[in-house]
């Protein structure tokens, strides 16, 4: 008997949270990146 066993409910939660992890990500990517372009004086 494994303790290690991850139900598929558990994985889609996982997967789900970690997708919005990437998404929140790239939204703060993207409002530096037009932060740094504003700020530049060239």
């Amino acid at each position: 008997m494994s303790g290690f066993h991850i139900h598929s409910g558990d994985y889609l939660v996982i997967l789900y949270s970690f997708r919005n992890l990437c998404g929140r990500i790239k939204i703060v990517k993207t409002l530096a990146i037009n932060l740094l372009t504003t700020i530049d004086p060239s």
